[in-house]
């Protein structure tokens, strides 16, 4: 997991040089640019890539069976309508061959750039003054069986990182309160809300819990988030 993040990291942050314009203009604005820009890569990658005569001919090719298909269906002639469904059968497997070319060249730049997206666009930053909620799920292990009561630890931050702590930095690790849609519940809980005073840059957010302690990057005012969501552990 930790693997995953890290490679999630370096590959935003190198997609802030060429995208990070994106982050600046309004998110619903953003995200449409980015949809009709995907569009246009994939149209653009696929007339460069396919054999556009050669599709267009299998297209009416596929049109004009069809048509006598159904005719010999009529005609309740099976044969020929076997040896239709055949030959249907064959163009659309070249068909799908073909299509397969553009798909191997655009998958690896639509997997980056969703990776960006996630980590730039799927939420908004932390303004200096908001209260932000940093919340932590652990295994239901840390308050089931002997354990009657489990207590998790946000470190607090030091006055000039420029983070008030607006609760208790000691929490009561609890069931998850978002159970499974059949009401079963996986996870312990705990929340904390914090504000940011002033612009930070990069602080991390240390979290302790049954001799264990975590990092979690944290940002506010500016154009960028840190990851929001981070697996520790296993």
């Amino acid at each position: 997991m930790e693997f995953l993040n890290e490679l999630s990291y370096w590959v935003t942050a190198v997609l802030d040089y060429p995208l990070g314009w994106l982050a600046a203009i309004p998110r619903d604005i953003a995200v449409i640019i980015v949809a009709v820009g995907t569009s246009m890569i994939l149209t653009i990658a696929r007339k460069w890539t396919t054999d556009q005569d050669r599709l267009r001919r299998a297209k009416l090719d596929l049109k004009r069976l069809k048509q006598l298909k159904r005719e010999a269906k009529r005609a309740k002639d099976k044969p020929a309508a076997k040896r239709i469904g055949s030959t249907i059968g064959m163009i659309n497997l070249m068909k799908m061959k073909a299509e397969g070319k553009p798909l191997l060249i655009y998958i690896l730049p639509i997997a980056l750039l969703a990776i960006w997206c996630f980590g730039r666009l799927d939420f908004y930053p932390a303004e200096v003054g908001d209260e932000v909620v940093v919340k932590a799920w652990y295994p239901l292990s840390s308050i089931s069986g002997d354990r009657a009561i489990s207590y998790t630890y946000l470190v607090p931050p030091s006055p000039e990182t420029g983070i008030e702590m607006l609760s208790d930095p000691i929490q009561e690790v609890v069931e998850d309160p978002v159970p499974t849609a059949s009401g079963e519940v996986l996870n312990g809980y705990a929340q904390w809300t914090i504000r940011p005073t002033k612009k930070i840059n990069a602080v991390e957010l240390v979290i302790r819990h049954n001799g264990e302690a975590v990092t979690h990057p944290f940002k506010a005012g500016g154009r960028y988030y840190e990851p929001t969501i981070q697996i520790h552990g296993a």
